[in-house]
């Protein structure tokens, strides 16, 4: 059985995305790739020596459910 080739610049895991950064040519340190993993409320950007960047993400406000109908107490004049 043949298997699709894995992109290793980006990756996609159930409500994660592990990708390098495009942004930075690398670590102005160890020289290794920056790596972008963004989770549901938070993002880290790390490289081989060092935690770059850790970052809690605003969450979404939950979409209140619509009125019922029968809720609406209010009588037509």
């Amino acid at each position: 059985m043949e298997q699709e080739p894995i992109d290793a610049d980006h990756i996609t895991i159930p409500r994660w995305t592990i990708k390098r950064d495009p942004r930075a040519l690398g670590c102005s340190i160890c020289g290794s790739a920056i790596v972008k993993i963004t989770a549901e409320w938070r993002q880290v950007s790390f490289c081989t020596c060092r935690l770059i960047e850790y970052r809690v993400l605003p969450r979404a406000p939950k979409a209140l459910p619509a009125p019922s109908p029968a809720s609406d107490s209010r009588k037509d004049p």
